[in-house]
């Protein structure tokens, strides 16, 4: 079983908040119902563990058409939850400061109505969801590489 990390940032096209607002809670009580977790939401922004993939690229589509038809956007980026020991005290899942860093560097790269992945999670939707592999498409330029790092980071999209 793979587990994904989704980071969703909604917003406003037509200045309004409140859609981009209820659209985000609504997606949220949808991971909940699938057997997924809410790890985090802070503003516009929603942090979701999905454990069905399949259920997972599904529902981003299914999100990216709701968002192009009512007037917000969505810009997402997954990878594969690689979970580590939470901190102490901590609700909920931990991950890997490596996943963190791979997704939040992905989601900066990611345009409006657009879901960013790596070629990695692309080969294991290959395997396990075969069906969504096409969807995914090379960005027209790659994450650069920071420093110690021996080159940019490719970047596959799926466009809504």
């Amino acid at each position: 079983m793979v587990n994904l990390l989704v980071l969703l940032r909604f917003e406003g096209l037509d200045g309004s908040a409140t859609m981009p607002e209820q659209a985000m809670l609504a997606y949220a009580a949808r991971v909940r119902d699938s057997g997924g977790q809410v790890v985090a939401r802070e503003a516009d922004q929603l942090l979701v563990c999905l454990t069905d993939m399949r259920w997972g690229l599904q529902s981003l589509r299914n999100l990216l058409a709701q968002a192009r038809g009512s007037g917000f956007a969505v810009r997402a980026a997954i990878v594969q939850a690689v979970l580590a020991r939470p901190e102490p005290g901590s609700e909920g899942p931990g991950f890997t400061a490596r996943t963190l860093d791979t997704l939040l560097r992905l989601a900066g790269h990611v345009g409006r109505q657009q879901v960013g992945i790596t070629p990695k999670l692309l080969s294991l939707i290959e395997l396990s969801a075969p069906e969504f592999a096409g969807l995914f498409e090379a960005a027209d330029a790659p994450v650069p590489a920071l420093p110690g790092e021996i080159r940019a980071q490719p970047v596959l999209l799926m466009a809504g």
